[in-house]
């Protein structure tokens, strides 16, 4: 028997397979946008993990015996940068290497070898160079090397041993770098400014209240370029003379005006780790209840900034540490390669 398809009738063909093959792609793609470090239900060691904005569709990306952490999206959105620690995450016997490895889970190659110190790595806005933070000279300070060329320039150059420079995070226009500095007494942290050839050191955040212990970190510049977000947690000395958590909050610095935006947390609440998303609006935060209680673990949250409220992403009995967000539509459906870890995740008012 044969059939004698019209034209128009092919075409109508044509047109619904074209059709069934866009659905079944784009049911395998999603806002995966947030990278970040955890463990799950199996995972000995913390990974690389991948979901979209509402915490939903998580993907593993890296699966080894070793601590990986500290993962950030290049400009792309098509490769990762981490860090994996052979230490196992023991922090006075440091061993770490720096990867990049596909959004996919393949093709993972290490670079910046035989310098076991070196850590924090965050990808200037055009993808061509990192900065980081190492003690491969016998103080904790801030390189850049440019992935292209492999040149490495020293930024800051820390003369006393409890001095630090670190937590640092490229302006969107690539021509400064915000960072934390942890003064001589370690009594303050402060955030400073910098460009990016280590010229123009300044600080950025006022002087602390006599008697109270203060300690500013962990700065990210907004995408817009106008703001720096930071961590704020003061401490004051109680009657035996121990300092305890007094105030914790989330600071939004307006570099145009110097006006600080001060958003209040409760005292004891741990931010741990920051980034921002999309037209300055929202941010992602790594925060537990209680700073001082070890049980007390480490859960993702959208936070929108003009309504403060935070909305819980994952909910898991290990902590989520280190999220990064990027724009854009990426693959979140499973690998061959890779088994999929999927967590206990909610979303709260």
């Amino acid at each position: 028997m044969r059939f004698n398809l019209s034209t128009r009738t092919w075409n109508i063909c044509l047109y619904l397979i074209l059709i069934s093959l866009l659905f079944i792609e784009f049911s395998l793609c999603s806002h995966a946008k947030i990278l970040f470090r955890t463990k799950r239900e199996s995972d000995v060691y913390p990974s690389i993990y991948v979901m979209d904005d509402n915490g939903k569709n998580l993907r593993r990306i890296t699966n080894t015996r070793f601590w990986d952490t500290t993962p950030r999206w290049f400009p792309d959105g098509k490769r990762i940068l981490f860090v994996r620690d052979y230490s196992r995450g023991k922090g006075n016997v440091l061993n770490t290497e720096f990867f990049i490895i596909d959004e996919t889970g393949f093709n993972e190659r290490r670079f910046m070898i035989n310098h076991p110190t070196d850590k924090r790595p965050v990808i200037s806005p055009d993808g061509k160079q990192i900065a980081f933070n190492s003690n491969r000279s016998g103080n904790w300070d801030i390189y850049t090397l440019n992935l292209e060329s492999g040149n490495l320039k020293q930024l800051t150059d820390n003369d006393f041993p409890s001095a630090w420079s670190y937590r640092m995070d490229w302006s969107p226009d690539g021509k400064q770098i915000a960072y934390q500095h942890d003064g001589e007494d370690d009594s303050t942290w402060n955030i400073w400014i910098m460009d990016t050839d280590g010229n123009r050191k300044r600080r950025l955040t006022p002087n602390p209240d006599n008697g109270m212990m203060l300690r500013r970190g962990r700065p990210v510049w907004s995408p817009s370029g106008k703001q720096i977000m930071y961590t704020e947690h003061t401490y004051i000395l109680n009657e035996k003379r121990v300092f305890m958590p007094n105030t914790t909050q989330l600071i939004f610095h307006n570099l145009n005006t110097g006006f600080r935006s001060i958003h209040d947390f409760p005292k004891f609440t741990g931010i741990a780790f920051l980034s921002w998303m999309e037209n300055d609006h929202n941010v992602l935060l790594s925060m537990n209840d209680n700073k001082i209680d070890p049980a007390s673990n480490y859960e993702i949250y959208k936070y929108n900034i003009a309504s403060r409220k935070l909305t819980n992403l994952t909910n898991h009995p290990n902590n989520d540490y280190h999220p990064h967000w990027i724009e854009g539509y990426h693959a979140v459906s499973p690998q061959d390669k890779l088994t999929t870890q999927w967590g206990q995740l909610k979303e709260t008012n």
